[in-house]
């Protein structure tokens, strides 16, 4: 990586939206990257993508890399990385972890991606487990949110290791003290399933060494009041609550929108829009890994390559590792 150039691996094949349709927007409205992106296209889709491209001066430097075989959604994970060893995914991993890339964005399969990480980038030390963390606007700031999808199931120990990478996470972000809530139905230390409870009284345990740091359960009208900084889940409530959220708040710009407001005004709404959002990062794994959504539009891909580029030059995996 040059010092003001990141290198950034960009999948896009296998997205709600077609992948050419949003390459291209890329170059036409949103051609300012201070980064080299490197795309990955299908071969027999390669001579349409490059004659896009060439029809376009966009301010960013940029490469392709040729796949033989797609990872569709329908794919099971495991097996999809082991077969299609020619697809996006498995090729990126292998050359983020060769150094070849310093970052890589996908809107593909969510399983894949973590596979591919965890098998070929390697956990860090005291992880058993990677988590996506996704943030979120808050009265108090960003609030990190971990696990919104990787883990569908949690025993307390992993929703433990959540916090403590949340921690980390907002810590490398300039909070010194990050405060953690764990997302519950009520907010007594007896509510939830099993697993949550004991996660309770783990968590309850950090207090004892930094005063304050965990503020107990908080259910989900309370996560935005800004009370904490990570909010900890299991996978499958925090995929939930995190697309309730985003529907909600495109809702609201809906709303906005169809108001004769001043331009001003509109704009200060932009905090709403999760296109805003760079993507969820996976946590855990050594290298920069960023999940868009599938339906991600031209602005979500743009806001996740670009928070890919910022996390990179900031040395955010070096200051992660440093914190865990």
């Amino acid at each position: 990586m040059s010092k003001n150039s990141p290198i950034i691996g960009v999948d896009l094949i296998t997205g709600d939206l077609p992948a050419l349709s949003l390459f291209s927007d890329l170059f036409k409205e949103n051609g300012e990257f201070n980064a080299h992106l490197k795309f990955f296209v299908p071969e027999g889709e390669f001579a349409e993508f490059e004659s896009h491209a060439k029809k376009h001066s966009p301010h960013f430097t940029y490469s392709f890399v040729k796949t033989k075989s797609t990872i569709e959604m329908s794919d099971e994970p495991l097996s999809a990385i082991r077969l299609k060893k020619t697809s996006a995914i498995p090729m990126a991993m292998h050359l983020l972890k060769e150094g070849e890339i310093d970052a890589f964005v996908s809107n593909g399969n969510t399983g894949a991606l973590m596979c591919g990480a965890t098998l070929i980038l390697k956990l860090l030390e005291c992880t058993k487990r990677p988590g996506l963390l996704a943030l979120l606007p808050t009265k108090g700031g960003s609030l990190a949110v971990i696990d919104v999808g990787a883990n569908i199931h949690c025993s307390s120990e992993l929703l433990e290791q959540f916090a403590n990478i949340g921690i980390a996470f907002q810590k490398c972000c300039g909070i010194k003290e990050p405060k953690v809530g764990l997302l519950n139905i009520g907010g007594e230390k007896i509510k939830g399933r099993a697993e949550m409870r004991e996660a309770y009284e783990k968590l309850q345990l950090m207090n004892k060494k930094h005063k304050g740091r965990f503020v107990g359960n908080v259910e989900g009208y309370q996560a935005f009041n800004g009370s904490c900084d990570v909010l900890v889940t299991e996978g499958f409530s925090g995929n939930i609550f995190l697309k309730t959220a985003e529907g909600m708040s495109a809702f609201i710009l809906d709303v906005i929108t169809d108001q004769n407001l001043e331009q001003p005004k509109k704009k200060s709404f932009r905090l709403f829009d999760y296109a805003e959002y760079p993507g969820a990062l996976i946590c855990g794994v050594d290298g920069i890994v960023v999940k868009c959504h599938g339906y991600s539009n031209t602005k979500a891909v743009h806001s996740a390559i670009d928070g890919a580029a910022k996390l990179v030059k900031s040395q955010f995996l070096k200051k992660l590792k440093t914190q865990l």
